[in-house]
């Protein structure tokens, strides 16, 4: 197998993880180069830490997950967790061409543009973002400063979109290899880790769950849930896919046009 370059946009710490994680964990085993970017430092996301707190974790966090996944480089650009919409489309996919073209990017894992009922504004910004950059990157006239600045066109050949509600899945990958090295990537994301139980927790109250039951749930220790979640998950997309556990996605590759192979 030819060494592809990959690089994965997500708009947060354990967007890949959870989507994707079993995934790039298994090419890069397989001797593919993958990069993982994140375009905010989570800054807003918990009930418990404060902002300037959050902003402290993000980066040896993601760069924990980044040596359990097997990535050469994790980037974070910084932006302001929630408001990636506020941002000038134009700006953020110029960000993310610019890395593209930078790491001579091949792949590209990232959130479905085209998948409906997406609740995160960040989401849906970047997955639109990472979308026209990848078709983009390969026109010099787009952002020709980086070109200036000595980078060259780049043409991206797959697309791996999270297939989040199943609705448009093309491709399944098994990860039952892999799945021990999801989930600790997961847990190198403590600080989302504790924000994802504590919104199991609320949700569950909000639905009126018994508190006594809730009461034997320890705030501090997500491992076993969290576990527990992703198996179960990930179980349930492999019975789909014929294994015991698999990803989603709706893939998408670059064909030879019919004009070429007439």
């Amino acid at each position: 197998m030819a060494k592809k370059v990959i690089l994965s946009i997500a708009a947060h710490g354990d967007d890949a993880e959870f989507m994707a994680g079993g995934t790039l964990a298994k090419l890069a085993a397989e001797g593919q180069e993958l990069h993982l970017l994140i375009a905010t430092d989570n800054d807003r996301g918990s009930h418990r830490l404060s902002t300037q707190e959050l902003k402290a974790i993000a980066r040896p966090e993601a760069d924990a997950a980044g040596r359990v996944l097997g990535a050469t480089s994790v980037t974070l650009l910084g932006h302001r967790d929630g408001d990636l919409c506020d941002l000038p489309q134009s700006r953020l996919r110029g960000e993310l061409m610019e890395h593209i073209r930078r790491l001579r990017a091949e792949v590209v894992f990232c959130w479905d543009p085209f998948a409906p009922f997406e609740n995160h504004p960040d989401h849906r910004a970047l997955a639109l973002a990472a979308s026209d950059a990848s078709s983009f990157s390969a026109l010099p006239l787009f952002h020709p400063e980086q070109m200036e600045a000595g980078l060259e066109p780049q043409r991206v050949r797959e697309w791996y979109w999270y297939s989040k509600a199943h609705w448009s899945t093309n491709k399944y990958v098994d990860t039952s290899a892999t799945i021990e090295k999801k989930i600790q990537a997961l847990f190198a994301y403590r600080g989302q880790m504790v924000l994802t139980l504590d919104d199991l927790l609320g949700e569950a109250r909000a639905m009126g769950v018994d508190e006594e039951r809730l009461a034997a749930v320890d705030p501090e220790r997500f491992e076993q849930l969290i576990d527990l979640g992703v198996r179960m998950n990930d179980a349930k997309i492999g019975a789909e896919a014929g294994c015991e556990f698999a990803e989603a996605f709706r893939y998408q590759t670059l064909e030879l046009p019919e004009i070429l192979t007439a």
